[in-house]
């Protein structure tokens, strides 16, 4: 997958073992982009980071776009899917309990309070923007 991602788009994000991560106030502003700049947004999911720099990946805290359709332009896919993408991510916001979430992690989260929770993680989405191009190359075209 492509790492290096426009300035206007990755503003607000983190970079992370070649994975873009954005903080959640700035996620919008690079969906509402990345159609401009030519990128589409296959989806993601949230990202617990500690302060001491461990990872913590609720894979199944996802929003994801649907396929592209046969035909379907360029532009009008990547509109559609960054909508899809905001709208799953917007519906996890409004229904996600981190601390609840972070103690299907594991036995080290089981205990943490919500305070405790805030003190120690970064709440993060992880993206991923395709151009054009890029998807052509990951399904093999």
């Amino acid at each position: 997958m492509k790492v290096e991602l426009p300035e206007q788009l990755i503003d607000g994000a983190i970079l992370r073992d070649k994975e873009y991560a954005w903080e959640l106030s700035t996620f919008p502003i690079a969906l509402r982009n990345a159609p401009e700049l030519g990128y589409a947004c296959l989806g993601g999911q949230f990202w617990f980071l500690s302060r001491t720099g461990s990872l913590y990946e609720p894979f199944w805290l996802e929003a994801n776009s649907t396929d592209r359709a046969t035909g379907e332009p360029w532009l009008e896919y990547a509109q559609r899917s960054c909508t899809e993408v905001v709208a799953g991510f917007n519906a996890l916001l409004e229904k996600a309990n981190y601390v609840e979430e972070a103690k299907k992690l594991g036995t080290l989260l089981n205990s943490l309070s919500l305070d405790e929770f805030k003190a120690e993680f970064r709440v993060l989405f992880s993206a991923y923007f395709v151009t054009e191009e890029d998807l052509f190359s990951l399904l093999g075209c």
